[in-house]
């Protein structure tokens, strides 16, 4: 066929020759967005409605542990009745922390330290101790800020301590004081119970020197707290840990 003929032929083409494929392929791309904005929405959907029963274990898991450790608090005695009561409170956290440990496994994209500093407390009260530390461990890597940093070093120390791990459990608790807080009295709270729990535990162990040194610097620290009550309450709790010696 001549240049010519092909001309001829091309001039022929009517309008709807010529749109047709490109609505087609119009068609095409916005059924393709369509579809991509479809499988967006439902797996953002499918993300909401997991981390909404995670929260809702969670939750359920935090008043568990909080209703055990006032029992505990309030009977202050050991008895049958209480070791039943406690027994069947366990085995319901065990169904729940199974179920939220599920969970986070599968999706940790959007679990905080809060979610793992829970979980490794729940595992610790159920005597769970490789799961404790495992969760104590994330939860430090996924504090959201100094403050919390501070907080869960110290607590996985005191976990470390109560499990005869006491020369590890001083390394976290001098981990947890070289974090940079701020100059603000709640963060002098905070280091101001670090010292006190941490001599609490020394004294435990037998470390007298170790307890006077502590005592002293949580001394130190209540004095720069410059909020009157929140100064006499932390100085208090200093004053009871050196009484009960």
């Amino acid at each position: 066929m001549s240049v010519h003929s092909f001309i001829l032929l091309d001039t022929h083409l009517k309008l709807p020759d010529i749109m047709a494929p490109i609505l087609s392929a119009c068609a095409f791309i916005l059924s393709l967005g369509a579809f991509i904005f479809t499988v967006f929405m439902q797996s953002k959907e499918r993300t909401r409605n997991i981390r909404q029963t995670l929260s809702s274990s969670l939750s359920e898991l935090a008043g568990i542990n909080v209703a055990v450790s006032q029992l505990i608090k309030d009977e202050k005695e050991s008895s049958p009745q209480l070791a039943r009561i406690i027994k069947n409170y366990n085995s319901q956290r065990g169904t729940m922390v199974s179920a939220a440990d599920f969970l986070i496994n599968q999706n940790d994209k959007f679990i905080t330290g809060a979610d793992y500093q829970l979980m490794a407390m729940t595992y610790d009260d159920l005597e769970d101790i490789p799961k404790a530390e495992e969760y104590w461990l994330k939860a430090i890597d996924h504090a959201a800020g100094p403050p919390q940093q501070h907080i869960f070093q110290r607590d996985y120390a005191t976990f470390l301590f109560n499990n005869n791990q006491d020369k590890k459990g001083r390394e976290f608790f001098e981990r947890s004081l070289r974090v940079q807080l701020s100059n603000t009295d709640d963060e002098h709270r905070y280091l101001a119970d670090t010292y006190v729990t941490w001599a609490s535990l020394e004294r435990n162990f037998g470390n007298d020197q170790e307890f006077e040194r502590l005592v002293t610097e949580a001394y130190s620290e209540c004095k720069k707290i410059k909020h009157r009550r929140k100064n006499a309450e932390m100085c208090r709790l200093v004053d009871e840990l050196t009484k009960a010696q």
